[in-house]
């Protein structure tokens, strides 16, 4: 086998293709009812839990702080639905031939691309409201640790299970070279 020649050329700002700016695939609508359910249910177990804290020690009694504290409580609920309804909608992924990308983040938007050759193990789970839905998650898992894993949520089932049949086969060719 000949050797191939060592090159090194330089590389310049604009050959450097723009990962930032690819067309991604929103999560599907449907998932928004996962969060809502999931939210719901968050609610419901926390204002059970304080209903009875309030009413075994009659904080009810004890001052105004009362209704201030209960409107307060109201009012980070409703912030915490807005802010997941936000992250909704700033979520989406693409696939690519050597890539997936995922973009999520309200505060931060963040732009996760992890190679193919980079992920070791992939994953899809199904949790209880998601497989009412007939939704599932993808999560790929890489050598760096969780702060270089990414987990979509919000596929179709489907797309989950052909999505990673496809990455599959990439890593299976990369291994194999």
């Amino acid at each position: 086998m000949p050797k191939k020649k060592f090159e090194n050329d330089a590389v310049f700002l604009d050959q450097i293709p723009e990962f930032e700016n690819v067309e991604t695939i929103k999560l599907e609508k449907d998932y928004l009812k996962v969060i809502y359910t999931n939210l719901f249910f968050t609610f419901s177990i926390v204002s059970i839990i304080l209903i009875i804290v309030v009413a075994s020690f009659e904080l009810y009694n004890k001052g105004g702080g009362f209704v201030i504290s209960l409107g307060m409580y109201f009012i980070f609920w409703l912030l915490i639905i807005i802010y997941y309804i936000m992250s909704f909608k700033r979520r989406s992924y693409s696939f690519r031939d050597h890539d997936v990308i995922y973009k999520y983040g309200v505060i931060y938007h963040t732009n996760v691309l992890i190679p193919f050759n980079r992920i070791q193990h992939i994953a899809l789970h199904q949790g209880l409201f998601s497989r009412m839905y007939g939704l599932a998650s993808l999560q790929f898992y890489t050598a760096g640790g969780a702060t270089t894993d990414i987990n979509i949520k919000g596929l179709k089932l489907e797309t989950a299970q052909k999505f990673k049949t496809f990455v599959s086969e990439k890593i299976e060719k990369i291994d194999k070279k």
